[in-house]
């Protein structure tokens, strides 16, 4: 097959799909993966496609926000790995705060029984995964109630964070960019993250593989913003990306 036709049926399927994967690409078309890597730096060079990690997605469409039900199922096992790694982090008589994002979600329901904790969050999922546990002493940050993302933000919210001391913030973002850092398509949530960020004594990007090298529009976090980044073990091809510019502790999670 020309590289020209093969090219456009690689073009094709992403319109169609939205997304496609290296190795699943040389499969059916039955080439190396080398040589699909080169088709589509071909076609992001020419700006049909846009990279990452792994494969690429169509450039024509934004990187919007799902809601939470939408992103819950996605990538589950990878999540539940890094959630499992961690609540190794986590000390007795912490303040945690926990994001609004499914793997910190994930690691809401990974909390160790007996282990002496203060929960922030603005996530009401969160709430609602912790709502039975004595143990556990959980603080929900009010505001304005968005029913897509089942969480709260706006006014009120900044001004309750700013009344805590916070040990360690683990939260995540729609992608991670070895310079840039990390990232969100929504400028409020992008605000507020940046602002527990600057809150917290410690940081930890909760981050899947299908997030690296994504670029959405606002960013909130630089790599000397983080502190640990724990992703899963299908990201150790682009561990060479994250450790060049590496101010962190990286783990993969199994």
């Amino acid at each position: 097959m020309l590289a020209a036709e093969r090219q456009r049926q690689i073009l094709d399927r992403v319109r169609r799909d939205g997304n496609v994967r290296t190795a699943e690409l040389a499969k059916d078309l039955a080439v190396t993966e080398e040589t699909i890597r080169r088709d589509l730096d071909f076609l992001a060079r020419r700006g049909h496609v846009r990279r990452s990690h792994g494969g690429a997605m169509d450039a024509s469409a934004p990187i919007g926000e799902l809601s939470q039900s939408e992103r819950e199922g996605r990538h589950l096992e990878q999540k539940f790995a890094i959630a499992r790694d961690a609540v190794r982090q986590l000390a007795p008589g912490e303040t945690i705060l926990l994001d609004a994002s499914t793997t910190a979600l994930q690691l809401a329901g990974q909390l160790p029984e007996n282990l002496p904790l203060k929960v922030v969050t603005y996530s009401l999922a969160v709430v609602e995964r912790l709502a039975g546990r004595g143990d556990l002493e959980v603080i929900q940050l009010g505001g304005t109630y968005d029913p897509r993302g089942r969480r709260f933000s706006g006014m009120l919210t900044e001004s309750a964070l700013r009344l805590l001391k916070i040990d360690r913030f683990f939260f995540s973002g729609a992608g991670l960019d070895p310079v840039q850092g990390v990232s969100e398509p929504n400028p409020e949530q992008a605000r507020l993250k940046r602002m527990m960020i600057e809150q917290a004594e410690w940081c930890c990007a909760l981050i899947d593989h299908s997030k690296l090298g994504v670029k959405a529009d606002y960013f909130f976090a630089t790599p000397t913003d983080i502190q640990m980044i724990i992703t899963d073990f299908e990201s150790k091809a682009y561990a060479k990306s994250l450790l060049k510019h590496r101010p962190y502790e990286i783990h993969f999670a199994r």
